[in-house]
């Protein structure tokens, strides 16, 4: 069985921050702008590119500030609970998850709060 491509999205009022693995890997890090900032099928459109360099599902891991924010990305429905697609299946977590730590990425500053969100 081949590793598993893992999207952590950590969504504030400020930023969004990504983190994707591959396994145990650290893959992709990013710093992209709050949602209201952004397109409303970006955050879709972004995973359904990962899961389409991949060639597999993808499993994503949303933990927001609030239903608010996290309802902007359009991954989330009105009830909190995550919206699964062809390409991504999301789980809503709140920050509070500690998790363990996969091989790490240098630059864009601290992730241990975005990594803590899953395990493989």
């Amino acid at each position: 069985m081949s590793p598993r491509i893992t999207v952590r999205i950590l969504p504030s009022s400020i930023t969004t921050r990504v983190l994707v693995t591959y396994g145990n890997e650290e893959v992709l890090k990013a710093r992209l702008p709050a949602s209201p900032q952004m397109h409303r099928l970006a955050a879709k459109t972004m995973l359904e590119a990962i899961a389409l360099f991949y060639q597999t599902r993808v499993r994503v891991v949303l933990s927001a500030d609030s239903e608010a924010i996290s309802l902007g990305l359009g991954l989330t429905d009105g009830f909190g609970f995550g919206i699964d697609s062809l390409y991504y299946e999301v789980e809503v977590l709140p920050d509070s998850e500690q998790r363990r730590h996969a091989k790490r990425l240098g630059g864009l500053g601290d992730f241990s709060d975005v990594r803590r969100l899953v395990s493989s």
